[in-house]
């Protein structure tokens, strides 16, 4: 069975509109803590990193144009118990969740990590 797909944002990326100098994802940042919290998950989920200039083809080709945010979770067989923890891409039905917050919540529920504390 396929995994999820987690999209995470490369480390030390240009921002040409923000003028020089490299920059991180702190969301991006986030999960990648609790990947290193919970190293099984890179064994349940698919994870990929990509460029931060757009378009980011692999997410297009999952969500739509309109659906490039990172970090984004795309989930490829949502269980109904979870749904109301989910996204519904318009152009592509496909069901994820986007930012640290979310996609932490989504796997404590669906993965079994504990919980962020409030």
């Amino acid at each position: 069975m396929p995994h999820d797909q987690l999209f995470l944002l490369r480390a030390d990326f240009a921002d040409p509109a923000l003028g020089p100098g490299a920059y991180h994802c702190t969301d991006c940042a986030r999960i990648e803590g609790l990947l290193s919290y919970f190293p099984t998950l890179r064994t349940q989920l698919d994870v990929t990193y990509v460029d931060f200039p757009r378009p980011r083809a692999a997410i297009v080709a999952l969500l739509g144009e309109a659906y490039q945010n990172c970090p984004v979770l795309v989930v490829l067989n949502p269980r109904p118990d979870h749904a109301a923890l989910l996204r519904e891409s318009g152009d592509t039905g496909q069901r994820y969740c986007t930012g640290a917050d979310a996609i932490t919540a989504y796997l404590h529920a669906a993965y079994g990590v504990s919980a962020a504390h409030p």
